[in-house]
């Protein structure tokens, strides 16, 4: 057994914990509609695309003829530094060097008008997709009485999909108002897993496993308007409901075994699979107000978004509320070519970290981009002729905070317990992201 023990010296680690998009990780915001990927987000006063059934429904009204649009993450690369994630009280430590690559489509929408003063709207949207990995190693320096190896790896994926639809009423070119309604599926599943093993004097192993897949559906409300006080400046409010998840699917198995330097190896199984209503809230609830001022050249706007605490313990949400900003503007070069430029924020809503691979990360970022089209702009009811239009938006975020890790000690506990503590520790993240919209209006 002691040359098993042994051979544990070096141990790979592997992580997978939950940033959001390229976007950062914290709100729910997706990247959905040309001006979107030009700003940063700073839409909900002058949004104008069916990207209003997610930042603010009172838009849709704005559009009167057929639009279709997608956007999807052509490409997103996030780099962190979390020195430390796994340590040993003897001093060493991992060197937190992580990196994943991913590309996903975002948001479809469909608008249709067919009556000048009503539109309506349905869409599809991928608001929230967590799926990082990263690895490391681990081991008890050569000169050392007591090598120890100790490996953990937690593979977790969370999704979050809207079909989303609104309907928006325009009582004129000063005031809009809309609302909507969605269907949510959620699922998140997770695989965890933490070993180790002692020797020299304290000879033992021990080992913890966690497979955990839920599932839900639910519901989430949305109302919005967007008013011109006067017709350079437009003030755009709107607010959305928690999403509540009304069914939950729940399976989960626990295992856990210890072998320690003495006595019997004890080991434990727990199992659960589950069907059951519920109303947990899976997404916070959150309101948007924000200010454009527009002219010949184009646009710029102001957003604050402030988003509602959140407590679901059969989710493990414990969500406090958080303000952040977005500021963009959208320049016309040209009538067909048109550059924008975003900064936003994007604070975590998390507590301190409280479990392995827990984050509590803020953001600070920026975007910049270009949109290209045939013409200056859609056509108007009973106009003819077809628009389309191309907008591609890089988007950077840099992130500070805490991430979940584990210190071991040099020993195996006595009385035997299970091994590894808590152990918050600092992280870095740099992201970059390249999103794409194609937009169609007829």
């Amino acid at each position: 057994m002691l040359a098993m023990l042994r051979a544990c010296g070096i141990v790979v680690i592997a992580l997978i914990v939950v940033p959001g998009m390229a976007r950062a990780g914290n709100s729910d915001d997706v990247v959905a509609g040309s001006d979107v990927a030009l700003t940063g987000g700073a839409v909900v006063a002058n949004v104008h695309s069916g990207a209003g059934m997610w930042f603010n429904p009172a838009g849709v009204a704005r559009l009167e003829v057929r639009s279709v649009e997608l956007t999807g993450e052509l490409f997103s690369n996030s780099v962190a530094s979390a020195p430390g994630w796994l340590s040993i009280e003897s001093g060493e430590q991992s060197e937190g060097h992580f990196s994943a690559v991913q590309g996903i489509p975002r948001a479809l929408t469909f608008v249709d008008a067919p009556r000048p003063s009503l539109s309506w709207g349905i869409g599809f949207f991928f608001s929230r997709s967590f799926d990082k990995f990263m690895q490391d190693t681990v081991s008890t320096a050569a000169s050392s009485t007591n090598p120890s190896g100790f490996g953990a790896d937690s593979d977790e994926r969370k999704s979050l999909y809207h079909l989303s639809s609104a309907v928006a009423w325009k009582k004129n070119d000063k005031f809009l108002l809309g609302g909507g309604f969605d269907i949510i599926v959620a699922a998140q599943r997770l695989n965890e897993t933490v070993s180790g093993a002692y020797d020299s004097g304290a000879a033992g192993i021990f080992s913890r496993s966690l497979s955990q897949r839920i599932e839900g559906g639910g519901l989430q409300m949305k109302l919005g308007l967007q008013w011109a006080p006067i017709e350079e400046v437009r003030i755009g409010w709107m607010v959305a409901t928690p999403s509540y998840l009304i069914y939950l699917h729940d399976e989960t198995t626990v295992t856990r075994s210890l072998s320690p330097p003495s006595g019997a190896p004890q080991y434990s199984r727990t199992q659960v699979d589950k069907l059951s209503g519920a109303w947990a809230g899976v997404e916070t609830g959150l309101t948007r107000l924000g200010a454009s001022y527009l002219g010949s050249w184009g646009w710029v706007e102001a957003d604050l978004i402030v988003t509602f605490p959140q407590q679901t313990p059969e989710l493990g949400i414990d969500s406090k509320s958080t303000a952040n900003v977005r500021l963009g503007g959208v320049f016309r070069l040209t009538d067909r070519i048109k550059l924008g430029a975003g900064f936003f924020t994007d604070f975590s809503p998390e507590p301190e970290p409280s479990q392995l691979s827990d984050t509590q990360i803020d953001y600070y970022g920026f975007t910049l981009g270009v949109d290209v089209a045939n013409r200056a702009a859609p056509p108007k009811r009973g106009e003819d002729g077809f628009y389309i239009g191309f907008a591609v938006g890089l988007r950077y975020a840099h992130g500070r905070g805490t991430l979940g890790g584990l210190r071991f000690s040099n020993t195996f506990p006595d009385p035997p317990a299970q091994p590894g503590q808590l152990n918050p520790v600092s992280i870095e993240v740099n992201e970059v992201g390249i999103n794409l919209t194609l937009t169609a209006a007829f």
